[in-house]
């Protein structure tokens, strides 16, 4: 894995996130990502994946809702095109740019993933739904959807959503679902409590 690479793709991702509109997204921000390639990353070591992989699936999760900076609804494509221009500033090779850019467009809500990077990638997206922070951040969540996609909830309605959406969401890979599927249970339990 190039460390190089690596780093400068973090300080890029950082100062896009904490710049502009995303600076004022309670969800959608740096913390996510760095979450998130931090998970991609850990689930990309415990599914044995070489170092080129964890690499790319990692470049990937740092750029993966970029796009935010510009808009909501289908960000990942010009999440792709910021990944793109980026990576092709580095010299790192057509067909890896390739990968990544799949790897990104496979975390947009509706799209299977179709290989395990993808598989890394969408459970490293979705990791907070099996965490200990999880009502923490589902209350970002809500409130960055009030805010920018002018969706409002009733308590009611969000809980009903947001149980509705931890019963159908599963996690791809073994990793995942050995690191994070107990305590999705748990936060199911606690959503159910409160209806």
């Amino acid at each position: 894995m190039n460390t190089e690479l690596i780093i400068k793709t973090e300080k890029h991702c950082k100062k896009l996130l904490k710049s502009g509109r995303c600076r004022s997204l309670q969800f959608h921000n740096y913390r996510h990502t760095a979450e998130v390639a931090h998970n991609a990353n850990f689930l990309a070591q415990k599914s044995n994946l070489t170092d080129v992989e964890r690499e790319m699936v990692v470049i990937a999760a740092y750029f993966h809702d970029v796009g935010n900076i510009e808009i909501t609804i289908g960000h990942e494509k010009l999440s792709c095109t910021i990944a793109r221009e980026f990576l092709q500033k580095q010299n790192f090779p057509k067909e890896k740019i390739k990968i990544v850019e799949n790897t990104i467009l496979s975390t947009e809500m509706g799209r299977e993933p179709t290989n395990l990077l993808e598989k890394i990638l969408n459970d490293a997206d979705l990791s907070h739904l099996g965490m200990t922070t999880f009502s923490e951040r589902n209350r970002l969540l809500r409130k960055e959807w009030e805010t920018f996609l002018d969706m409002t909830f009733t308590d009611d309605e969000w809980i009903k959503l947001n149980v509705k959406f931890l019963n159908e969401h599963h996690f791809y890979t073994e990793a995942a679902k050995t690191a994070f599927e107990n305590q999705k249970k748990q936060n199911l339990i606690l959503l159910q409590e409160a209806l």
